[in-house]
């Protein structure tokens, strides 16, 4: 093979390299972004399957500013206070970021759920009747004290 024929082919596959280093991550070629997903108000009933497993509308929800904090020997017993009080309750959830009192201090999910604050068509939130009726405890951290710890001095 003649030498210039071998620097024809060296400066095509340079060329070629070159070419596809530059559009790299540019192909049009290349799979579309997945959309992010916008959180929006729902509404639904509540589903108490654990009261570490609260649903609305069948999507499975953290309450802001509120966690069980009691003795694990007490979660069946709590779990069906809150079945017993308030399963199938009517509610419409905004999820963080959407005017709720955590905004800015908890991400809007956690694992495969959104985190939210729920009120009845009364307006009360579900978060203050749980604090309220013992079943939870407010989470100053995330809510500042919108919600009543169980914590004394918190």
């Amino acid at each position: 093979m003649s030498i210039g024929k071998v620097t024809v082919i060296a400066l095509a596959f340079v060329g070629s390299f070159l070419f596809i280093i530059v559009n790299k991550g540019t192909s049009r070629y290349a799979p579309a972004p997945k959309p992010v997903a916008v959180l929006t108000p729902f509404d639904g009933k509540l589903t108490v399957q654990s009261i570490d497993d609260l649903r609305v509308a069948g999507r499975k929800i953290v309450l802001c500013g509120v966690a069980f904090t009691r003795p694990q020997s007490m979660r069946a017993m709590v779990t069906e206070a809150a079945r017993r009080d308030y399963q199938g309750l009517a509610l419409t959830c905004k999820p963080v970021g959407t005017g709720t009192p955590c905004d800015g201090n908890v991400a809007p999910k956690f694992g495969d759920a959104v985190v939210v604050q729920c009120l009845t068509s009364g307006g009360t939130d579900l978060a203050a009747k749980l604090v309220e009726a013992g079943i939870l405890c407010g989470q100053p951290a995330q809510a500042g004290s919108t919600y009543k710890s169980c914590v004394p001095g918190s």
